[in-house]
């Protein structure tokens, strides 16, 4: 139903009706008395249909609207006894006057609640204490300068000039706080919520300016046609209540933040408004003895009572406070103790909280930070990401994005970080807060998983095509041993010796293909990892001493026993010890290999290194891969560090590349059985 037509509609509707009764009085009356009676039906019924649609500070601001009504209601019953069955008529300065005066004033008492800006019920109690106080306020200023001297005979012309007046004037200040909330809901709905009321009360300003000229010039009577100006007010109230949006549904899990009360600064206003009229009435507008004595017992009253309703209010503010601060201390708490990084940036740039977790990752202190532009943050390889991040996040979009941080000590680490703007009540953004999760360890095992996925689907393949090649070839190699078990010419001999030397060497390729699948072999005795290093290191001394190669030996004497095979773990090291010794050849300037055992933990631990060029950052993930190789064409398989790493596996160990400045190392651990091998002396090999 549009309210706004259905009050034009009542409005000329009872304009004809009361013109038609005009020469009947009592009939006047009673039509007059009745139509003024039905406009806040209208209002009071469209606001229960929408009772249950709105919660905090828009249910208060519709539930003055409401009151706003029923007041008026309440006295037009007032106003239509006195003149219908007491014969009294047109009781201007009657108590159901104070009633309706009161609540014409609500609308635009109303806007304290300030209803577009939210609907959180965090402040709905203070709004409302506000509400109560200056209704309580202001039916004492209509008491003392209408009511009060509409009681003495002789002043009472001029409280019907004051009422004729004030009435107006209150319209007209309530047009104008609607207009200026209208603007400031902007193009939102609210603002045409605000509108429909600016427009009604608009017309009732109007109609109610030339119903204070018929009222002082003495012509009035109830069931006038300018008592539309009382009625159309309720009628595009209506119409405003119809299309007002319900307050947004919060999530279950949100926790209201808003914490804005209105000031105190109106109610105090409004108390000393009070004082000053109600003591100084008997000096400007005495009305003698009585009515003075009974004006400044009723200014007491009122002050005592609306300060108790400051003092309710205050309290209810100051305990909402608390409230508030309980919870910020609540969720600081959960902020400090969570795992995750959290970072809160200023509009201005400016680091203004950081948790524990953060100062931990990043190394600074909560005083560096304050002064630390988040840029310094930044690794230099994710600088250039930062102007689009920071564009996106005042666009108002939430952002998840993978960067490198800096620490202080100029490390970095891999971040997965989640940005999003703080926005206040008013739409602008005054924060930005950042939660940041350290996936290195997270990366490095993606690329574990897809490095062991990788290789078990080479190794289903390697495994297929060495079980094909090992049948043909194990019938090869025993044809031959057949053939030379035979008297042959030496060339034809030589050939023979040569062609089963080859077949042996690709039955141990296949060997070592089906080692790679199958990982170890199941055999495991208690090893010392020195001596096995030792022995191989003296295996390969010759060829490393004439490549013209250092061999750097360094032993600890309190490494563990190892539960191990000892032709696997020698076959590791001598992978290692080649590869170094191939990477090194052909190069310019010294060439040190350096082998070194040491102890972490519990664990025993090899490392072997060189001074060679390297290994390229773009390939060292591939490194382990089969078949793959930084050696030239017919330099190797690709073999060597794949079966490597699945030994180590094997043994519950692990393979790493260890980042170096220069050249390449390589690490092998090993967990310690708990027994300690024998001690030996730091060797060097020149």
């Amino acid at each position: 139903m549009n309210w706004a037509v259905a009050g034009l509609v009542y409005a000329v509707v009872y304009a004809a009706l009361v013109s038609a009764l005009s020469a009947r009085e009592w009939a006047r009356l009673v039509a007059g008395n009745i139509g003024l009676m039905l406009p806040p039906l209208a209002l009071l019924a469209a606001l229960l249909r929408r009772r249950s649609a709105w919660r905090g500070r828009q249910a208060v601001f519709f539930a003055a609207l409401g009151a706003w009504a029923a007041l008026w209601f309440v006295g037009q019953l007032g106003w239509a006894y006195d003149e219908l069955f007491a014969a009294t008529p047109l009781p201007w300065f009657k108590w159901h006057i104070i009633l309706q005066l009161c609540g014409s004033a609500l609308p635009l008492i109303a806007l304290v609640a300030w209803p577009h800006r939210d609907g959180v019920t965090e402040t709905s109690i203070t709004v409302a204490l506000d509400i109560t106080v200056l209704v309580f306020l202001t039916g004492f200023l209509y008491w003392s300068l209408i009511i009060a001297p509409g009681t003495v005979p002789e002043q009472s012309p001029l409280a019907l000039r004051m009422l004729a007046i004030i009435g107006p004037l209150v319209r007209l200040a309530a047009v104008v706080g609607l207009v200026l909330a209208a603007r400031s809901a902007g193009k939102g709905p609210w603002a045409a919520v605000y509108q429909r009321l600016a427009i009604g009360f608009g017309l009732a300003f109007l109609l109610l300016v030339f119903l204070g000229f018929v009222t002082v010039s003495g012509s009035y009577g109830t069931g006038a046609i300018p008592d539309i100006g009382w009625m159309l007010p309720f009628f595009f109230a209506a119409s405003a209540v119809a299309i007002a949006p319900p307050s947004p549904t919060l999530q279950r899990t949100a926790v209201p933040w808003s914490t804005r009360h209105s000031s105190p600064a109106l109610l105090f206003a409004a108390l000393l408004t009070v004082t000053v009229v109600g003591y100084s009435s008997r000096y400007l507008m005495p009305l003698g003895p009585p009515v003075d004595d009974l004006r400044e017992l009723a200014t007491a009253f009122t002050l005592i009572c609306g300060g108790a309703l400051v003092m309710v209010r205050l309290r209810m503010e100051q305990r909402a406070v608390e409230q508030a601060n309980q919870r910020v201390r609540l969720l600081a708490t959960a902020c400090e103790q969570a795992g995750e990084l959290i970072v809160i940036i200023g509009s201005d740039g400016r680091i203004e909280y950081a948790n524990d977790a953060f100062c931990r990752a990043s190394g600074y202190s909560h005083e560096e930070l304050d002064t630390l532009p988040p840029s310094g943050l930044v690794a230099p390889e994710s600088c250039g990401e930062i102007p689009a991040i920071v564009e996106r996040l005042r666009a108002r979009e939430q952002v998840r994005i993978s960067v490198a941080l800096a620490r202080k000590d100029g490390t970095t680490f891999n971040a997965a970080c989640a940005a999003a703007p703080i926005v206040d009540d008013t739409g602008r953004v005054t924060h930005f807060v950042g939660v940041i999760r350290d996936v290195t360890e997270e990366l490095r095992l993606r690329e574990q998983l897809v490095r062991g996925e990788r290789l078990s689907a080479v190794g289903e393949f390697v495994s297929g095509v060495a079980h094909e090649i090992n049948n043909p070839l194990q019938s090869v190699i025993g044809t031959l041993e057949l053939v030379l078990a035979q008297t042959h010419d030496a060339d034809v001999r030589v050939d023979l010796e040569r062609a089963r030397f080859e077949a042996g060497r690709a039955g141990r390729i296949v060997r070592n293909l089906l080692t790679f699948v199958r990982h170890s072999s199941k055999e495991r005795l208690l090893m010392d990892l020195n001596e096995i290093v030792k022995s191989t290191m003296g295996v390969r001394a010759f060829e490393l001493e004439m490549s013209g190669i250092t061999a750097r030996e360094d032993y600890s004497p309190l490494l563990p026993l190892v539960l191990a095979n000892r032709e696997e773990i020698q076959q590791v090291i001598l992978h290692l010890v080649i590869n170094a010794q191939q990477a090194m050849t052909g190069i310019d300037g010294p060439r040190v290999l350096s082998v070194r055992t040491f102890l972490v933990g519990s664990d025993a631990v090899l490392e072997v290194s060189d001074t060679g060029p390297g290994i390229p950052a773009g390939v060292s993930g591939r490194i382990f891969e089969p078949f793959f190789t930084t050696k030239t064409a017919g330099g190797g398989a690709g073999l060597g560090l794949s079966l490597s790493l699945g030994i180590a596996n094997a043994h519950r160990g692990t393979l790493d590349l260890v980042p170096t400045e220069t050249g390449c190392c390589f690490r092998l651990t090993l967990p310690g059985a708990g027994f300690p091998g024998p001690p030996l002396r730091t060797a060097i090999r020149d």
